[in-house]
C-alpha cells in the first residue's frame, strides 16, 4: 500500500525533496468540510450566497519506542539509514519558510496518499504524547493536522456566488485534460473548453506538479 506523505512545494509548485514528510503509519481516516451560506428571503426559497472552502483534517501516528529516540525530533533509522521525521517537522509547516519579501507566507504543502491529494497551507497541528521513556522523553504521539486549501484569486472568484453552483473538479496526478473532459463532459474532445475556462496556458503539458490539487471549473 502506498505511504501517505506531506510534500513542501516551492513557488513554482515543485517539491522541495529534503522537506518531504513520509508517515510511518498510514492514517485510518481523514475528513474534509465545507460551509455553505444561504440568504433567507420571506416568501421565497433560500438563495445561494457562496461557500467557504473545505478544510482537510488528518491524524497521524508517530512512534519511536523501538529506537528509544524523542518522537518530536528527526532521526536516522539504524536499519535502513532513512531519515525519519518527528512531530516537530509538522509543527514547522505552520511557520514561514522564506526570508525577505515572502517572510510572512506559510509554505505551500501537498498531502498525498495514493490517488488522493490536498494542496494548501497547514493551519494547525495538535499534538498528543501518549508514551514516554523513564526520563520523560516522549516516544509515541498523535498529531492532528488541519490544512486550509490553497486557491488563486481567480479560482476564488469562480467559486464564489452563483458560479459556485457550477461543477468543479480537483486535479489529481496523471489526469490529462482529455481524460477530465471524458469523465466530466463525456467527450474527450472538449478538453479545450476546460482549458479556456480555467486559463490553462500550456494544456499539452497539463498537469504539472503545480497543478496537482488545483480546482478546475467544468463548463456547463
Amino acid at each position: 500500500m502506498a505511504k501517505a506523505m506531506i510534500c513542501v512545494l516551492d513557488k513554482k509548485g515543485n517539491e522541495i525533496k529534503d522537506k518531504r514528510i513520509e508517515v510511518l503509519f498510514n492514517p485510518s481516516d481523514y475528513a474534509t468540510a465545507v460551509n455553505v451560506s444561504w440568504v433567507e428571503k420571506e416568501g421565497s426559497p433560500p438563495e445561494f450566497k457562496g461557500s467557504n472552502f473545505d478544510k482537510f483534517t488528518v491524524t497521524l501516528l508517530f512512534d519511536t519506542y523501538e529506537s528509544q529516540t524523542d518522537v518530536r525530533e528527526d532521526h536516522t533509522d539504524s536499519g535502513t539509514g532513512k531519515m525519519i521525521k518527528g512531530t516537530k517537522s509538522l509543527v514547522e509547516l505552520t511557520f514561514p519558510s522564506e526570508s525577505g519579501e515572502n517572510s510572512k507566507n506559510p509554505p505551500m504543502c501537498l498531502f498525498t496518499w495514493g490517488k488522493f491529494n490536498f494542496k494548501g497551507y497547514v493551519e494547525k497541528v495538535d499534538q498528543k504524547f501518549t508514551m514516554f521513556l523513564s526520563d520523560g522523553i516522549p516516544v509515541r504521539a498523535t498529531a492532528t493536522l488541519t490544512m486550509r486549501p490553497a486557491v488563486t484569486a481567480q479560482e476564488m472568484l469562480k467559486l464564489k456566488g452563483a458560479e459556485a453552483c457550477r461543477k468543479v473538479r480537483v486535479v489529481k496526478e496523471g489526469e490529462r485534460l482529455d481524460f477530465i473532459a471524458s469523465e466530466e463532459l463525456k467527450n474527450p474532445l472538449l478538453w479545450r473548453e476546460i482549458a479556456e475556462a480555467n486559463d490553462i496556458a500550456d494544456p499539452f503539458n497539463f498537469p504539472g506538479p503545480q497543478d496537482i490539487g488545483r480546482i478546475l471549473i467544468i463548463p456547463g
